[in-house]
Order: structure tokens, then C-alpha cells, then sequence
């Protein structure tokens, strides 16, 4: 029976036999690990060869065997030692066609070969799915959507593989699809074949046909890397197919950036588990389908900052990364578990073009649905590396997306400031408002001189190196201060205390500067119509921030990206001419967003575009809160890096993925160790993380801003928190000292809750989350404790 198996695992191709790594797999005692944490590792697999018999060879490139079935769009690709075999498609046969070709067969030869496995739970849509190099969505007139594939069962869709410079590797697959209710649609896909991978390339222009106006997304190659499976095999004996059988799931994961980064390991659910999507970069308020937003604050939720995922399989032995070089603003992740549709765990990128909105013609609010007025046209790059032995890791897709960042200037090394000791980031809470009898008053908290006085005695702690943003500095606070202006007020500070807390800050080589969110604003600080991003349906922006009836502002809105531009010049200036040694920026860091005015229409692109140039223009450090890729370039200092996922259920693990790409070229730091962030295993995690711890300080109690929009900052006393710093500050900087500025090589899982983290130079860290001392290679490291080693 087992001999049995065996020979139906090889006419499956690329099935496993799972066998484990050496050593066991240890649980500490009252350690549990939780998604929250990097798990184990996955066992080893023994792969078995995939026959090419059905495929064309295409060339060789490197040390990579490229080849193509047309009949499936699939590519296959081979290293030439063996060491990886990949296919960009499930290559699975349409089941209700095996019966005939079996019957039809007229040797057993020719049985054997057309017998092919037969896939349960996928009809011919999703076999298509499967199998297709490309797939599109469709919508027709009452905007339900449709897929078409490029390899479908009939001839509703095809296409064909054009060599364009074989010698270069560069090939065209030129996709029609007859849709039912719009015509034809050609797409031709570019295609780059190399010794790393694989790039494909869609350029606006060249899709054609009447099909083009119902395209609403188009999503490459779903099943490449997928695990699992429900297949009936073929019996000789019987002249046909068995029962089904389930397919041993891959020991492995797919890799997502939620968060700092998550593990979805290849597991077989028992329920339906929603599918993943990240919107990279964030959605776009202003080509949401309303354009208004009652759940603004109500759900933490990271969205991607990257537009990057994974696939391993097996233990360190093959995987592939993939990333978007092009039109990233308009791209989803999408992970399906399995059990949701389909018997498979899989991985997509998934390009919008088109969707509904909702068209508002009246002041009630009355309107209709419809598409964008002009679908999307942007061009699309997806670049897929494969990876082998060490690089098949989480740690090995961050080192190649990091080798990428950095060949394409994105990311610069080594240049992290001078000074070896650890920084604390320590921003300062000065103003904000709240209700009054005769309408608004500031509160404030800390003044221009408090926050100099909480220096000094940092400073006078031991703490060498200290960066901050001053928040509410101005009159209207936090919440209503223009984000244009200097409009000081004597209860924070004048004009003249803040250069002079400059001028003290620099003699004491702390950087503190001005902090301003540039992307929400209300009417209190400004008209909005003249300044408020309009929704593509013409209709302004509108946000709800807090529907508590004692908070100064409830309604909020969104600035429109060139006035947003035009205050971060205006203001940074005005700060540069005081003194101020940087700039912190918030809002728009992390917010890409559109404006669809009827004069002065800016796209997510040209937004992108329009703040690269403006930070390109500052002259100062910047420090970025929660900056999306697009901006790295300019960011000197990337602060409240997540550090953990968002905690969706199908989520394994969470992996510092994000900090891995970013060591070494920027400052990194944790989120706020005020809010339940500065425990002894929050402390290890951010040693483990490579991130700076940060405070959030005012020097009044925190419940004075309890009538105020920043209520949600409840505790931020100085006094209540120079213990903490300190006992934070003096267990990590003898570590981080020490590895500030070295290259981050590897990061592995020992045990359960045992980390090591490795460094160039012969540098180790070694992080034990558990209440038990672990030996490594004679190395005794206790509970709860961190140790560097030479």
C-alpha cells in the first residue's frame, strides 16, 4: 500500500516525503508560543523531479533552465543542479477531459501519460485559475465580477508566446479573452527570463479592445509556490481513478508584509478562514466607493508598506521572492488559506484597474453606483527571485528585497549616524484643545523650556544620545495648529524659546524638532473646501474621527497633496531659519492618497512623484512616522516600525521582515514603550528587532488631555516614566551599542522562544523569551535575557 502511494506521488510531481530536522523541537516551560513570535522552523522535504516532456526549452540563463507549456501557460524553471524546480502554475488537467483521453488512449503508455492525477474542488474556472501565467477580473453592468484566464478549457481566451530576444531572455505572451459582455481584450505580457528570475511586464498602452472598459484587475501566476491538494490517481489495475486522496500538505510558508512581517505556514484548516488582502501603501480614500469614512481609529490594521511576499518550501531550501518595480500604489496581496474555495494554500498580487464607486448627485447624499470614469493606466512590473539553501527564508527574501533596494538607490548603507551609543526617540506632547465656555482653549502640558529641563535630566541619567518631535507646539495644538505656520504662543513658548531650546539642544547633541501631521485637517484650522481632497466622485473628503460629543473635533477631512507639499515646504523653512536640526513628518508618510479636483486632478503616482521631490528639497534629516517604501530614499529616521502583525487568525508567526530590509540605512524605532510596550520580553523583542526604543512625554499628567482629541494618549508623565526609560535604556544599549551599524546576516529560531540573531564580523545575539536558561554551543544564556557573543 505504501509502495502504492509512492508511485502516485511521483504521477502527482514534486510531492513530498516529509521527514523532521535534527533535534527536537523544545518547549520551554510556561512558554507558549503565540503568533506574536517566530515559530520553529519547517521540517525538511525530499522533492521529487517534474517530467518536461509536456514543455518547450526555452534556454538556459544563469544557472536557471527555462521552460514553457503552451496549452497551460505555465513556465517551469529548473536550476541546473537540481537544486529547485519551479512552476508558475498548478499544471493540472481539466477533470471532466481525463476520462476520454484515457479511454482514447490506445497503449498503456499513452494511458499512463494522459492519466493524469485529477484535482477535486476545482471546476474548469478555477482549473484555469490554476494553471494560467495571467488571469483578469471583469465587470459587467450591474458591476458583479467575472475571471477569465489565459489557458481556459475553451476558446473563449488564449495566447501565445512570441520570442522577442531569446538571446536576452526577453519573450512576449500575447493574452485575448472574448469577454461575454464588452468583446475582446488583448494584453500582451513582456517577459524576462534571467539567471535570478523571472520579470513581468504590462504597459497601459498596449491593452487593447472593447474589453479593456470592463477590465477591473489583473492578477499573475496565483498558484505558483501553492500547497495541497485533493487529487484522485490513476489505477492500472482498475482502468481508472481511485478515490481522492489528499495530498500531504508542503512543510513551508508564504510570506506576507503585514505589520513587521508574517508567516502563513502551509497548514490543512478544518473551517473557512477569510483570505488575506494588504492594499500596499493603504487604500486611497479618495477612490474608496464612498467618500466617507465612519471606521477612521476603530481597527488597527497594518496595511503593507512594502509591495512584497514569499513562498518557501521546505527547510532553508527553496523559495522565491517577489516584488513589484512598477505600480505597487494600485497592488493588493492576497493569501488564500486553505479550505477557503479551494483545497490549496496560495499567494497573489492582484493589480486594480477598475471598481465602483458611489456617485453622489444631490446635498442628501442620494447617488449611484458606477465605475472610475477612465479605467486605471499605469505600468506593471512583478519581478520573482528564486531562492535556495540559506536564502530560503524569510531572512533570505528580506536580504534579497534589501539587495534590491539597495541596487536601485532606494536604500543606502552605512549610514546610520556616527555616534556607536544607542538613541532614544523621546517626542513631547506640548498643546492640544478642548471645549470651553467662549469655544476653544489650549491645553498645554509641556512647554519650550519643560521639554529642555527633560532633556537635561535624561542627559544627566546617562542617556548620550536623545532625538525627539515637539507635537502641539503651537496655539491650537495638536489637533487645530496650522500646518503651515509658526503661530506660537506664550503659554507653550515664543519664537525666542523655541530657538533658544534649539540652540541648548544642539550644545547638549540632542536633535529635537518640530512635528506636524500634514495629511488631516478640519475647520477649525482652515477652510475646507479650499484645501480638502476630492473623492473621484467630485464630492470632498470626510473622515469621523470620534463621534464623542466633548471633543473639540469630530468631523475631519484630508488635504489635498499639493497644498500638503506646499505646508511641509512652507513650514520646514520656517523651522530650518530657527535652528530646528531636523523635521518629523507624519500623515502623509504612510497615506497615499489621490485628488480629483475638476483643475488641479493628481493621481497616486503623481502624488508619490510630488512628495519624493518635496522631501528631496529638505535640507535637514527627516524622520518619518511609518513611511511607505516610496519615501525611503529620503528618510533618515523611520519611526513606530511595527513590530508585531495585525493578528489575522491564519497568521503563524511574526518575523521582523521589515527591519531586516531597513538595518543600517535609518534609524528604526519601536512603537511608544508608554503603552504596555516595556515589559522584559517587549524589551527583548525590540534587541531582537534591531529598533530604538521611543517615548511619547509630556510633563503635566496625561489627564489633562482628557477633553481633548489626544485623549488616547493616557500616560505620558515624565516623572511616572524616568525609572522606566532608564531601566529600558541601560538593558539594551550595552547590546545595541555594539551592533549599531553592523550588517544584519541571519536570524534563526533555536528552540521555541530562543532566537539568534547574526551579525557581520563574527557578531551573535542571542535572545532567550523564556523563563528557562538555554546552553548553546556551551553558551549558557539565562531566562529572559539577551547576550551578545563574539
Amino acid at each position: 500500500m505504501f509502495v502504492d502511494f509512492i508511485r502516485r506521488l511521483r504521477l502527482a510531481a514534486a510531492i513530498i516525503l516529509i521527514f523532521s530536522i535534527s533535534g527536537v523541537l523544545v518547549y520551554a516551560s510556561d512558554f507558549i508560543p503565540t503568533n506574536r513570535d517566530t515559530r520553529m522552523p519547517p521540517a525538511r522535504a525530499v522533492f521529487y523531479g517534474i517530467s518536461t516532456d509536456s514543455y518547450v526549452f526555452l534556454g538556459q540563463f544563469g544557472d536557471l533552465l527555462y521552460y514553457f507549456r503552451e496549452d497551460r501557460d505555465i513556465f517551469l524553471v529548473e536550476h541546473v543542479n537540481g537544486l529547485f524546480t519551479w512552476r508558475t502554475g498548478l499544471d493540472a488537467p481539466f477533470g471532466m477531459d481525463v476520462p476520454g483521453l484515457v479511454a482514447a488512449a490506445q497503449t498503456e503508455e499513452e494511458r499512463l501519460r494522459v492519466a493524469e492525477p485529477i484535482e477535486q474542488g476545482l471546476n474548469a474556472i478555477w482549473t484555469a485559475f490554476a494553471n494560467s501565467l495571467i488571469s483578469v477580473e471583469l465587470l459587467d453592468i450591474n458591476f458583479n465580477t467575472s475571471r477569465m484566464s489565459s489557458a481556459p478549457q475553451g476558446d473563449n481566451a488564449g495566447s501565445d508566446l512570441m520570442e522577442i530576444d531569446a538571446i536576452s531572455g526577453h519573450f512576449r505572451l500575447d493574452t485575448w479573452f472574448n469577454t461575454p459582455m464588452a468583446g475582446e481584450l488583448r494584453i500582451p505580457v513582456h517577459i524576462h527570463l534571467s539567471g535570478e528570475g523571472i520579470i513581468y511586464n504590462i504597459f497601459p498602452d498596449e491593452i487593447t479592445g472593447t474589453g479593456a472598459n470592463a477590465l477591473a484587475a489583473i492578477i499573475f501566476s496565483p498558484f505558483m509556490g501553492a500547497s495541497g491538494g485533493v487529487r484522485a490517481f490513476y489505477d492500472a489495475e482498475l482502468g481508472r481513478h481511485g478515490e481522492p486522496e489528499v495530498v500531504p500538505m508542503l512543510p513551508g510558508y508564504i510570506f506576507v508584509p503585514d505589520g513587521s512581517g508574517a508567516l502563513m505556514r502551509f497548514t490543512e484548516n478544518t473551517v473557512n478562514f477569510n483570505a488575506y488582502v494588504g492594499e500596499v501603501f493603504g487604500s486611497n480614500p479618495a477612490e474608496a466607493t464612498l467618500n466617507y469614512d465612519f471606521e477612521i481609529g476603530t481597527v488597527t490594521r497594518h496595511h503593507p508598506l512594502v509591495p512584497v511576499f514569499g513562498v518557501t518550501h521546505g527547510y532553508r531550501q527553496q523559495g522565491f521572492v517577489a516584488w513589484a518595480n512598477e505600480g505597487a500604489q494600485y497592488m493588493e496581496i492576497i493569501k488564500m488559506p486553505h479550505n477557503n474555495t479551494t483545497n490549496y494554500n496560495f499567494v497573489y498580487p492582484r493589480f486594480v484597474i477598475n471598481s465602483p464607486i458611489h456617485q453622489v448627485y444631490n446635498r442628501q447624499g442620494d447617488g449611484f453606483m458606477r465605475l472610475f470614469p477612465q479605467r486605471r493606466r499605469y505600468n506593471i512590473s512583478m519581478q520573482y527571485t528564486f531562492l535556495q539553501g540559506n536564502d530560503a527564508s524569510y531572512a533570505g527574501m528580506a536580504r534579497a528585497y534589501r539587495h534590491h533596494m539597495i541596487n536601485t538607490g532606494v536604500l543606502t548603507p552605512n549610514t546610520v549616524y556616527n555616534d556607536a551609543t544607542m538613541p532614544v526617540r523621546v517626542d513631547f506632547i506640548m498643546s492640544d484643545v478642548r471645549r470651553s465656555v467662549l469655544g476653544r482653549t489650549d491645553v498645554v502640558t509641556t512647554t519650550a523650556s519643560q521639554v529642555g529641563d527633560i532633556v537635561q535630566s535624561l542627559k544627566d541619567s546617562g542617556v548620550s544620545s536623545i532625538n525627539g518631535g515637539l507635537m502641539g507646539f503651537q496655539r491650537g495644538g495638536i489637533t487645530t495648529g496650522r500646518p503651515w505656520a509658526h503661530n506660537f504662543t506664550r503659554g507653550i513658548g515664543n519664537r525666542r524659546a523655541f530657538t533658544q531650546l534649539f540652540n541648548d539642544m544642539e550644545q547638549l547633541g540632542a536633535d529635537i524638532s518640530f512635528a506636524q501631521d500634514y495629511l488631516t485637517i478640519n475647520s477649525l484650522q482652515m477652510s475646507i473646501p479650499r484645501n480638502q481632497a476630492i473623492h473621484m466622485n467630485l464630492r470632498g473628503l470626510v473622515a469621523y474621527d470620534s463621534f464623542e460629543p466633548f471633543l473639540p473635533v469630530n468631523e475631519i477631512s484630508y488635504a489635498r497633496p499639493q497644498r500638503s507639499a506646499q505646508w511641509i515646504t512652507q513650514q520646514t523653512n520656517r523651522s530650518i531659519n530657527m535652528g530646528a536640526p531636523s523635521v518629523t513628518i507624519s500623515g502623509i508618510t504612510n497615506n497615499l492618497i489621490s485628488h480629483w479636483g475638476r483643475r488641479d486632478t493628481i493621481t497616486s503616482l503623481e502624488t508619490i512623484e510630488l512628495f519624493q521631490d518635496t522631501f528631496d528639497d529638505i535640507t535637514v534629516p527627516i524622520n518619518a512616522y511609518s513611511p511607505n517604501q516610496y519615501l525611503w530614499a529620503h528618510v533618515d529616521r523611520f519611526l513606530q516600525a511595527p513590530v508585531f502583525n495585525t493578528q489575522f487568525m491564519i497568521a503563524s508567526d511574526t518575523v521582523p521582515f521589515l527591519q531586516m530590509v531597513l538595518h543600517n540605512t535609518m534609524e528604526v524605532y519601536a512603537p511608544y514603550a508608554n503603552f504596555s510596550f516595556y515589559t522584559q520580553r517587549d524589551i527583548l523583542r525590540m534587541i531582537d528587532y534591531n529598533v530604538l526604543p521611543s517615548f511619547v512625554l509630556t510633563h503635566s499628567p496625561a489627564h489633562y488631555l482628557g477633553n481633548t482629541n489626544s485623549l488616547n494618549f493616557y500616560s505620558t508623565e515624565y516623572t511616572l516614566y524616568h525609572d522606566i526609560i532608564m531601566t529600558v535604556y541601560n538593558k539594551m544599549s550595552p547590546i545595541m551599542s555594539q551592533v549599531r551599524g553592523l550588517e544584519w546576516l541571519d536570524r534563526q529560531v533555536l528552540a521555541e522562544g530562543v532566537v539568534l540573531n547574526t551579525y557581520e564580523g563574527g557578531v551573535y545575539v542571542l535572545i532567550n523569551y523564556t523563563p528557562e536558561p538555554f546552553t548553546h554551543n556551551g553558551i549558557v544564556i539565562l531566562a529572559e535575557t539577551a547576550r551578545l557573543i563574539r
